[in-house]
């Protein structure tokens, strides 16, 4: 203990200058010093508290001292001494300890890891540590019990359970905000899940809680609806799901949006360039805006006109201004960068804009910005393999600008989260040999080297295996359709082939083809439902003709089109209830805080040169920078 208190101490030293607490007074310290010591807890002073209870807990007997020590463990892990307080409570004897602090320390205990494993925190969480009827004065434990369960499954992907943990929690409940919060974070969890999924999670018939929830977010999630329609439901609903519990509050939201749906701009204007070198992708994004126009029941009261800005990004403005003095009540577009950018640095948009492509910076509250960028799915790639549990990344990206973009977006996420990149490879796209940069990324050359000094040393021929590196978890791939087909078989030859690969949409053409794809047979990549040809709301709109008509990598840019025109009607219920999200053709949408549309894409993987959809696994949000309600 005296050897702990000193590392403490000296840790202290080095790092309490970075801390302006509040300071317990020197009095007070020598006349109560569990008082100071709680209040250096609670002023945030986390090295002071470490000390203050590491001296009471020395000074002290059984149980006071486990009392000291769990306080001791407590501040350690607040200051970011996450292994230091695990050790001093695994010293804890389990056995005597009173039954509130065998809660607090198993609770404490499964908080340390969740961040870097939560599946640890659910073993640890097994099962409470103390019976209930023994705690029947603090059924707040309880509470924290199933809310780290529910916090553990949400990092886990794991939205049902995690809903299910929430729903547990109310149970030990009492204050009115506290369930408010509560049900928020159940309807969020569900939320987070696209219709079909919660279809096939709703096993229980009624009463039973979690399918009343999920039948809940189910009517919530049909947009269609008009507001007597989600009355009626709602009717149905109470009519089935009697004693659910459910507040009025949440009931009353229900409809709420559903009225905020129901209300929609009339007038609708789209900046495009129909004419220059965008041309073919404006056309494509069109035709997926008039698709769903002509699929929408109230397209008679609504009305479109689009505007020509070609390649001047100057005229975007001067045609924006046009749609507005025409009656504009809501525009998409522009679809070029420069264009947006230009439009993003004007003081005030007079009506709600949805610009196709991302601005560089912008603060203008009715610019909506919503883009299939690149950079969007490095990231994408990078969350996935955090929760694949991979650590260590390799990195092949091709000779070009497009490449450097990935990398950094990958990089800057995947270090974010954790993980280390131990090598990056650059290959010419225009090759059809990638030997030199795959035996540069696996250290094959190295290999080579040294087999290259032992022959001469020992002066005659040896038979030699290359190896490759060993530090690999898995490899980041970015590369269009044409190199990915010779890539995957190439890093085979040079003993890669156990190596997980990851990848973005590049290197999917959109258009099933196994023979030409047989050679990916397992990379895993992100892609859109539209190419995945997944269920989504206007799935029957792939059938037709002149949406087919456009090329391969043109289809992702009439699912752009698509989603544009439905965005119009959503963004604001999308903006004032951040955890909602629609299940577009180009992924499950959701409006970040800088009112950019983010898109969480699906995963396939190759099989016998087809794409076949993996299960749902979405990255809980608290790891997106946004904080479930506890």
């Amino acid at each position: 203990m005296q050897k702990l208190l000193f590392t403490l101490i000296v840790t202290a030293l080095l790092f309490g200058c970075a801390e302006k607490p509040v300071r317990p007074s020197l009095d007070q310290v020598a006349k109560d010093k569990p008082a100071a010591a709680q209040q250096a807890l609670t002023s945030e002073n986390y090295y002071l508290a470490i000390q203050l209870y590491t001296q009471l807990a020395e000074a002290s007997t059984p149980p006071q001292r486990y009392e000291y020590q769990y306080g001791a463990a407590l501040a350690m892990y607040k200051a970011g001494l996450g292994q230091q307080a695990g050790e001093l409570l695994q010293q804890m004897p389990v056995n005597q300890l009173p039954s509130v602090l065998k809660m607090q320390r198993q609770l404490l205990q499964a908080e340390i890891p969740l961040k870097r494993d939560p599946e640890l925190s659910l073993r640890i969480l097994a099962k409470p540590a103390v019976p209930e009827a023994q705690l029947a004065d603090r059924v707040d434990l309880y509470a924290d019990f199933h809310q780290l369960r529910a916090r553990a499954f949400g990092r886990l992907g794991n939205h049902r359970d995690t809903a299910h943990e929430y729903i547990q929690r109310e149970l030990y409940l009492s204050e009115s905000a506290a369930i408010e919060a509560n049900q928020l974070a159940i309807w969020q969890s569900l939320s987070l899940l696209t219709p079909e999924a919660l279809q096939q999670l709703r096993v229980q018939p009624p009463p039973d809680a979690l399918s009343g929830w999920i039948e809940l977010v189910t009517i919530a999630k049909d947009y269609s609806l008009t507001p007597s329609e989600v009355q009626k439901q709602l009717n149905r609903w109470r009519a089935r799901y009697i004693g659910h519990p459910a507040s009025k509050q949440v009931l009353a939201l229900l409809l709420e949006r559903s009225r905020e749906l129901s209300t929609r701009p009339g007038n609708i204007a789209l900046l495009l360039p129909l004419s220059g070198r965008f041309a073919g992708a404006a056309e494509a994004a069109l035709d997926g805006v008039f698709a769903a126009y002509y699929q929408d029941p109230q397209r008679d009261t609504i009305t479109l006109r689009v505007y020509d800005i070609g390649d001047r990004p100057g005229q975007a403005l001067v045609s924006y201004q046009q749609a507005v003095e025409e009656g504009a009540e809501f525009v998409i577009g522009p679809l070029d960068k420069t264009a947006v950018t230009e439009l993003a640095h004007e003081r005030e948009l007079p009506v709600p804009t949805l610009a196709l492509n991302y601005a560089e910076t912008t603060d203008n509250p009715n610019l909506y910005q919503f883009a299939l960028a690149p950079e969007d799915e490095a990231r994408e790639v990078a969350e996935r393999a955090w929760l694949e549990g991979y650590q260590k990344a390799a990195v092949m990206v091709p000779e070009s600008s497009l490449g450097e973009r990935l990398h950094n977006a990958f990089a800057e996420r995947w270090q974010a989260l954790g993980g280390q990149i131990v090598a990056i490879s650059r290959y010419n796209p225009e090759s059809n040999d990638f030997s030199s940069p795959i035996k540069s990324l696996l250290k094959i050359d190295d290999s080579e080297l040294r087999k290259a000094r032992v022959q001469q040393l020992v002066g005659k021929r040896m038979e030699f295996v290359p190896r490759r590196r060993q530090d690999i978890d898995f490899v980041f791939l970015a590369a269009s359709p044409q190199p990915a087909r010779l890539l995957r078989p190439q890093l085979k030859f040079h003993h890669a082939g156990d190596l997980p690969i990851l990848a973005t949409s590049h290197l999917y053409s959109g258009v099933v083809d196994r023979n030409a794809d047989r050679d990916m047979n397992d990379i895993l990549f992100c892609d859109m439902p539209w190419t995945l040809d997944a269920h989504s709301p206007q799935q029957g709109l792939r059938e037709m003709a002149e949406l087919k008509a456009h090329r391969e990598q043109l289809q992702r840019l009439v699912a752009l089109g698509i989603d544009a025109y439905q965005l119009v009607s959503l963004v604001s219920m999308l903006e004032r209830y951040p955890y909602e999200r629609y299940q577009g053709e180009t992924g499950s949408l959701h409006i970040g805080a800088d009112r950019r549309i983010i898109r969480q894409l699906l995963w396939a993987q190759f099989e016998r040169g087809q794409p076949k959809l993996l299960q749902e696994r979405i990255m809980d949000d608290t790891q997106r920078g946004w904080q479930t309600p506890d």
